[in-house]
This record gives structure tokens, sequence and C-alpha cells, in this order.
């Protein structure tokens, strides 16, 4: 097969379908040495680690266009589908939600989840509105379709009423193998992954660490990783001119190995998110060996299961009872860690490029079929 991947992303450092991405394609060239993967990227993504994967049937093809929303997706739109046909592409692979006003050949496409229609205020309205309209025609066009929840799934079928079947469920996965990894002494900050958007819903973090009493307080800080997001400024208001304002510390964008040195000196990781198609920071959190307080909606319980300790995000007093439920209890912590670590493990990148693989024969030999 000749399998042609829109991998152009918007962002010059990888977030999370980046790190998808750049778990994906390494495990899918460990096991697949027979088919030929023709794929696009845009040329500010050199920090993506999937470049690195250096196989005669991989072909890195970078795009020298404009990085800018509407020039970057129309030609990704209406370009790319056109130009990839030299190549003799039998699938085309969109690993994110993106437009295409042309078939070149089937598609297989990964919707992570549908943010748009259940957390819109993610974006700004008129983000909101193109991406739902741009949504229903991928899953309309796209033969297969693949989302990385079984709650994401079942939110594809609700919505759109989409055949049976043709959504398949790929969880994400982790590359780290937590047994290598060195041993580090817990350090008193609880740690939050993610933008600073409405959605991640970092402010029930703040209001949950103010409940705790003064002794907590004095002797536990926060750390946030990630972009800037269309929260941030109102985060910085509410942090002003408080207790708190020493005791919360910005990263911006970390690499991997001071993310993983991060997560794995954490007292706790704390995902208060309202909205996640996967979670990943849950699954990278369990893996580098850190207890998780998550939050207990949409996809969120289906990755942490019984190794996480889950709240409403809706109500801080719930977060606030947990954390002090882990800081009393040492043993407690130890527990979560071991549940955590055996977890993560079921999660391999292996068996995400194994059944991502057999998404590309199924959708090759139905296609072949209805050409008889």
């Amino acid at each position: 097969m000749n399998i042609v991947m829109n991998a152009v992303l918007a962002h010059e450092n990888p977030r999370g379908v980046g790190r998808y991405i750049n778990n994906l394609l390494p495990a899918l060239a460990e096991l697949d040495h027979d088919n030929q993967y023709y794929i696009y990227y845009g040329t500010w993504m050199k920090n993506y680690k999937f470049l690195k994967v250096n196989q005669p049937n991989f072909h890195f093809l970078p795009l020298d266009i404009r990085n800018n929303q509407i020039s970057r997706n129309l030609y990704l739109a209406i370009v790319l589908p056109y130009i990839c046909r030299k190549y003799r592409p039998d699938i085309f692979f969109l690993i994110d939600t993106q437009a295409i006003l042309m078939k070149p050949c089937p598609v297989l496409s990964t919707i992570h989840d549908l943010a748009e229609f259940e957390v819109p205020e993610k974006y700004s309205m008129l983000q909101a509105c193109l991406r739902k309209v741009i949504v229903r025609h991928q899953i309309r066009i796209s033969n297969k379709i693949i989302t990385v929840s079984d709650y994401s799934r079942q939110s594809i079928y609700d919505r759109f009423r989409t055949e049976k079947g043709k959504v398949k469920v790929i969880y994400n996965s982790v590359e780290s193998k937590p047994n290598s990894l060195p041993k580090y002494e817990p350090e008193n900050y609880f740690l939050f992954v993610g933008e600073t958007e409405r959605a991640k819903n970092f402010g029930a973090l703040l209001a949950a660490f103010e409940m705790l009493p003064v002794k907590i307080q004095e002797k536990y800080h926060m750390i946030v990783v990630g972009k800037k997001g269309n929260d941030h400024e109102n985060i910085l208001a509410k942090i002003r001119g408080t207790h708190l304002e020493h005791k919360v510390h910005f990263k911006g964008y970390v690499d991997d190995n001071e993310l993983m040195e991060l997560y794995a000196k954490a007292y706790a990781f704390v995902f208060p998110s309202l909205f996640e198609g996967f979670g990943l920071p849950v699954l990278e959190a369990m893996a580098y060996g850190v207890p998780v307080l998550c939050s207990n909606t949409s996809s969120i319980p289906e990755v942490g299961g019984d190794a996480v300790l889950t709240f409403s995000p809706y109500n801080p007093a719930e977060l606030c009872s947990q954390m002090k439920k882990l800081i009393s209890d040492p043993s407690l912590r130890n527990v979560m860690i071991q549940k955590g670590l055996e977890r993560s493990r079921l999660f391999t990148r292996e068996k995400a490029a194994q059944e991502t693989i057999h998404s590309f024969n199924e959708i090759y030999e139905t296609h072949k079929k209805s050409l008889y």
C-alpha cells in the first residue's frame, strides 16, 4: 500500500496531536517495513521526534507554506489532496480534524474529540463554528474513523448517526518505559500540564488550593506547564494580589526531558479539565510514577480507571478533599503510584500501531472489493 499522511500541524512544538503522532509514527516504522508512507509536514515542525525515523519505506515531505490559519488550511484542503496523487495513494490518512475538498483515494481520519460541540468555549465563536462544519464534512467523507476513547466514539455515533463499525477506538499511548526512569524523591508541588484555556479549568485548582489548611498551603506550590491559552489573563488576574502569587510557577512549554522530570518529581498531578477526548497528560503522569487527581467527566475516568482519585471539575471543594486525603496518607500515595504504573502499561504504542495498520488493511481490502 501507498499511505499518504497529512501530518501538518500548526504548532512549532508538539502538543496533544503532536504527541500522538510522535508516538505513533516510530511504532509504525518498527512494525511495518513493507507499506510505503509519504508523510507531509510543515517546515516549522523541525522539533517533532517522528522526523527522526530513518527507514527506506518512510518518506518525509516538507511543505514550505505560510503557517497561518487561513492559507495553511486552504492549502491542506485544496492543494494537498491534488498533489499527493503523484504517489498513487491507496489511503489518505488525516491525523486530526482537517477539511479536504477532494478525496484522492479512500480516507482514514483520526477525530480526537468533539470539543467544538461539547465545550465550544474552548475556541473563539468563529473557530467553533468553522470546526463544526469541518468535522461534519470529514465524518461524512471518511471511509473509516479512528478515535481515541469509547467516550468519543459514542459521542460521534450519538451526534452524527454514523453507521456502526465506521468508528474504531485506538487508545493513545506513551513512549516512556517506566522501569528505566531514574528514581526521584517527591517534591512539594502539584503539577498541572495543559494550555491555560477555559476548558482546562485551571481555576478549579486555584480555588481548591485556597481551601486547603494554611499549613498545607505554606508547604506546597503549584507548577503549570503549557502554552498560554484564552484563560491565561483571567488566571493571572485571580492570582495577583493574593497569597498565591508566589505559589504558582508558570513554566510555559518545556521539552520532553524536562517534562518527564517535572512529572516524576511532583507530589501529585492534578487535571481538572472539563472535557477531554482522551486526556494524554493523565496517562503520561501515571507512566512517570506520579499519583493522579483528575476530573470525573468525559473520557478521563476511562483512561485513569481505578488508579486515580477523581472529583467533579465543577466542585473545587471535592478536589480540595482529595488533595488533603492524598497528603495525609503516604501509603495511599504509594499504592496509587503502583496502580498508575500498571495501568499505563495497557496503553502501549506498539498496540496503537498494530491497530492502525489493521485499519489501513481494512480500508484497502474493502475498497479493492468495491472495484469488482
